[in-house]
């Protein structure tokens, strides 16, 4: 296990710049920069390009009657300007971290599969069953590099086995009063919907106002969401699995609160959103306004003005009913409603599968220090779309992230620990000779 030796193919790999829809050459050199760090997995390895610049790796194993699907993506999400420490396309490597745009955000999940791999080659193994690596190019617009890739395993009967994608990760401290780390596994991913309201007018000049300004009516709209609770607050089972997980982690009161969640439930329901976000979130649909457009100039009253809201369904409550709560809300205001891209949740995974015990044994293996929890995936994966030929579909990165890491997602300063690379590699081994 080299940690430097990761890091520093990690590092070349952030330095291309592969933004989502940037163009053709970026991704092309991606691919040239993965051949040169991986030349095993290059030679013995099928290699599909299956829709515009999305990667399927097909390492054949003894047999193809238990593959499992390994998943990473390519593309990254803009570096706006902002107070990076190290410039975010440099791969800088200091302070104990990789620094770059993908570094959490896939990069480094994408390249502990295929190194893995690679070393695999290296010490003369077969595998007992067929590994796929799956890359997409536009997970971060959700593009159609992962269905194509599902619609292609289909095609040719492939049925996975376990599938694994980013999602979870080891978080120390994972709750407030965590006594250890914990490996955070994803087993059920919340809905998603982006809901735009649109307010018309007959516009006109700003010198002669009417009193039915559109601005006036959405921004009632959205003070009526913000100050308002129009959706249910439940704890999902996978919820209360995961909180009665990490009792063990826990010591006090906290630990007996959360031993006995069942009967605690409607307390916790409660309390638990009034103390975080992520609890909030992890009890409900979440809405929030992220998008506004009006007119183009200051003294012209807009004849139509619009805000787009981001949803993310909890399965108590989906895509349907929310947007039936949402119409009757557009119709107060007298505005429009349109969906724009919506899915509802899908099923969980079974904490009693064989595929989630596999995965969780493993971990007991590869860090058997910490402690184990299913998790709700609160934000979304490409994960999702391979539910369609799967039954044991896994969000969990086998890497640990500290909570500035986690809040420097999709943000400013992105960085992984250099010695948390040689854990996430070793994981991918002992995972796919597990599968036998």
């Amino acid at each position: 296990m080299d940690n430097m030796k990761y890091a520093e193919d990690l590092s070349k790999l952030l330095q291309v710049k592969t933004v989502t829809n940037i163009g053709d050459a970026e991704f092309a050199e991606f691919r040239k920069v993965l051949a040169e760090l991986l030349p095993n997995v290059h030679r013995e390895c099928e290699i599909v390009k299956v829709y515009g610049n999305a990667l399927l790796f097909k390492w054949k194993g003894k047999s193809d009657k238990k593959p499992i699907v390994l998943m990473g993506h390519q593309d990254v999400v803009p570096a706006e300007d902002g107070n990076w420490k190290y410039p975010a396309y440099s791969g800088t490597i200091a302070d104990g971290r990789v620094w770059g745009r993908g570094a959490m955000d896939c990069k480094n999940t994408l390249y502990v599969a295929l190194r893995a791999i690679e070393e695999l080659i290296d010490e003369g193994v077969t595998p007992e069953y067929d590994v796929y690596v799956a890359a997409s190019d536009n997970e971060e617009l959700f593009g159609q590099g992962a269905p194509k890739t599902v619609d292609y395993l289909a095609e040719k009967g492939i049925k996975p086995y376990i599938v694994l994608d980013e999602g979870g990760a080891i978080l120390p401290e994972a709750f407030p009063g965590m006594l250890k780390p914990y490996a955070m596994v994803g087993v059920l991913e919340k809905g998603y919907g982006d809901i735009k309201f649109i307010a018309k007018s007959k516009g006109g000049h700003s010198s002669s106002p009417a009193k039915d300004n559109p601005i006036a009516r959405l921004s009632a709209l959205i003070t009526d969401i913000e100050t308002h609770n129009y959706f249910k607050k439940y704890m999902v089972p996978e919820a209360e699995e995961m909180l009665k997980a990490m009792a063990d982690g826990m010591k006090g009161p906290l630990k007996f609160l959360l031993k006995n969640v069942h009967f605690f439930k409607p307390l916790i329901t409660a309390v638990l959103p009034k103390l975080s976000h992520f609890g909030n979130a992890l009890m409900s649909t979440t809405m929030v306004f992220t998008m506004t457009g009006a007119s183009d100039a200051p003294n012209v009253i807009p004849q139509e003005a619009y805000a787009i809201a981001n949803m993310r369904y909890i399965p108590h409550q989906d895509k349907d009913e929310c947007l039936a709560i949402l119409k009757k809300l557009a119709d107060k205001y007298d505005l429009e409603m349109q969906p724009l891209e919506c899915y509802k949740s899908l099923p969980p995974v079974s904490t009693k599968s064989d595929g989630y015990k596999m995965v969780t044994d493993n971990i007991k293996e590869c860090f058997p220090e910490i402690g184990i929890s299913p998790y709700v995936i609160i934000g979304g994966t490409d994960c999702r779309h391979y539910q369609k030929i799967c039954d044991c579909c896994m969000r969990f990165t086998p890497m640990s992230y500290s909570d500035d890491q986690m809040a420097a997602m999709h943000s400013c300063n992105e960085s992984v620990d250099i010695d948390t690379l040689g854990g996430g590699v070793n994981f991918m081994k002992t995972l796919i000779l597990r599968n036998k």
